[in-house]
């Protein structure tokens, strides 16, 4: 059960196997009301993919999409971001629900997340200081990391916990390492991190940050 898609580094296509889903953590948007007005998205759980069906969790089941709706499933693996774009088969007593296994998912891959520019305070904890936080100003972000000013050098290789919570991280802390530090006009220091195991629900969340902060949803 492989769905192609294009890289960069083959001229051909490669393959997408749905399966590999299974277990993850996704995310589920559905529309609600008469007209379809208010969007709703709430997070679920893959339990099962095979060639017709997407067998989910849903953790409320007060909150589900009706049976026949159009769904759009999103789920973030290690390497990119996977958006089905399907319809709800059935909905099923507790908090199951079945989705159409799509005749062809949509692959966002991580490489055409871009770097954006942003100017945003962030806190970290340094290997000599693991209590106390230490502020810096995040210069930019990518699916792989981000660019931070500090007043202080650290080493490459440095390993840190950031706090990511005024980007709207949950769970909002990321270990990342120090890739290169080099010192700015102004006397301070430009720290070059690289995201290190980001939780699936982060990268999911990361790459819907990314997406609409270049592109931004129509009003």
């Amino acid at each position: 059960m492989l769905w192609p898609k294009r890289t960069a580094e083959a001229d051909g296509p490669t393959a997408v196997d749905l399966r590999a889903i299974a277990g993850l953590p996704g995310r589920l948007s559905f529309s609600e009301g008469i007209i379809g007005s208010r969007m709703t998205h709430v997070t679920c759980t893959v339990r099962k993919v095979d060639a017709s069906d997407i067998l989910l969790d849903m953790p409320d089941p007060a909150v589900r999409p009706a049976p026949e709706s159009a769904v759009i499933l999103e789920v973030a693996t290690a390497r990119e971001l996977l958006q089905c774009f399907t319809s709800v088969r059935s909905v099923g007593k507790g908090t199951t629900v079945t989705l159409r296994t799509p005749a062809r998912p949509h692959v966002l891959q991580r490489r055409r997340f871009p770097r954006v520019d942003l100017f945003l305070g962030i806190t970290l904890h340094t290997p000599d200081r693991p209590i106390e936080e230490v502020a810096a100003q995040m210069i930019n972000l990518s699916m792989d990391g981000a660019a931070c000013v500090m007043v202080e050098p650290l080493q490459p290789g440095t390993e840190l916990v950031i706090n990511l919570s005024n980007v709207g991280f949950h769970p909002p802390e990321v270990k990342a390492a120090v890739r290169r530090c080099s010192p700015s006009p102004s006397r301070l220091w430009i720290i070059g991190l690289q995201f290190e195991a980001l939780l699936p629900e982060q990268e999911l969340y990361l790459g819907k940050y990314l997406a609409d902060y270049v592109d931004p949803p129509a009003l």
